[in-house]
């Protein structure tokens, strides 16, 4: 009998819905008040998502927010409701609840969101966060997407990476203090701890994009890694893309923390996680555009025909397969 990791998640929900003769339900849902919704949905796991040895509750429940919005956002649709289940064991108090719920609450005042409920479950394996959200698009700029295809430029919104590295030295310094009582010395990665455990989404990029009449054909909220988010438009899409090392931007600070740790800074943007930015597919058209009106977006590569696959180009030209968690190759 095969164990799940050898055949990855992504194919294995596939063969699963392929096998029982279904299909995903629709991302849209359009109505007569002139809008199309989406929603998002997201579960979040202690011991599995988060640690709540170094990850403060207020920070958690902020974070828990921006993972169910991203989606949305990603999909050019706005946010405005959001419902909440939390699970939990009888260790935690009600002070406890109260700090996550704060953070919450800070996050849906943030974006301005409309509706909110919440629901208390017990739990007997710690933490569990279940959150849903649905947003909206007005049927006028939905329609405006563009088909998603071959030369699409891929844009991302930002560094990758800290929030990985961030991690990483969270989990070393635990380590350590489990193991002889030492004390964190944290000071000096104060930016990569931030991207980890406090992570934003500046909405004013969507309303540039509107504004300027950029609607990309495609969007993904970058959370499990680049490499993961471009196999995800190509999938999607039935497309290839490539992706070219030079260009992919490294989150400030990162390459020194990822020296001193002993991990590739490339490898930690690809497959690290909880980076928190956006990729976009965006039409080949709209190049002098984007480089006028979006600074803050970097071109690192293309769509292209389904028969070259998703390609990783490093520097010297070589194509390399690119590689995935989650995914079978």
């Amino acid at each position: 009998m095969a164990k799940i990791e050898s055949k990855g998640k992504v194919p294995m929900v596939q063969e699963l819905f392929l096998n029982f003769g279904l299909t995903p339900n629709n991302e849209f849902l359009a109505d007569n008040t002139g809008f199309t919704y989406s929603s998002s949905h997201k579960v979040m796991l202690e011991g599995i998502d988060f640690d709540l040895i170094y990850t403060p509750l207020k920070h958690l429940g902020y974070k828990a927010v921006l993972n169910v919005l991203g989606p949305l956002y990603a999909g050019g649709f706005e946010p405005e409701s959001l419902s909440v289940r939390v699970a939990l064991s009888k260790r935690f108090s009600t002070n406890s609840i109260e700090e996550l719920w704060s953070g919450v609450v800070a996050a849906f005042k943030e974006h301005g969101l409309q509706n909110i409920d919440l629901d208390l479950l017990p739990s007997v394996t710690g933490l569990t966060i279940s959150l849903s959200s649905q947003g909206k698009q007005k049927n006028e700029l939905f329609v405006q997407r563009p088909p998603c295809k071959s030369s699409d430029l891929l844009c991302l919104s930002g560094g990758l990476g800290a929030a990985y590295l961030g991690l990483q030295i969270l989990e070393r310094e635990k380590m350590i203090f489990e193991k002889d009582s030492t004390q964190p010395q944290l000071e000096k990665y104060k930016f990569v701890l931030q991207a980890y455990l406090n992570p934003y989404i500046d909405k004013t990029l969507f309303e540039t994009m509107k504004s300027v009449g950029v609607f990309p054909s495609r969007g993904e909220f970058v959370v499990n890694g680049l490499a993961d988010s471009v196999k995800s438009i190509c999938l999607a899409k039935n497309l290839g893309a490539k992706v070219f090392m030079n260009r992919i931007p490294l989150a400030a600070g990162a390459t020194e923390v990822a020296t001193e740790i002993n991990i590739d800074p490339v490898t930690a943007a690809l497959n690290g996680g909880d980076d928190y930015k956006f990729l976009f597919a965006v039409p080949l058209e709209k190049h002098e555009v984007l480089q006028k009106e979006f600074p803050q977006l970097d071109i690192i590569g293309h769509l292209c025909d389904p028969q070259a696959g998703a390609l990783f180009v490093t520097p010297d030209g070589t194509e390399l397969n690119l590689k995935a968690q989650a995914w079978d190759k």
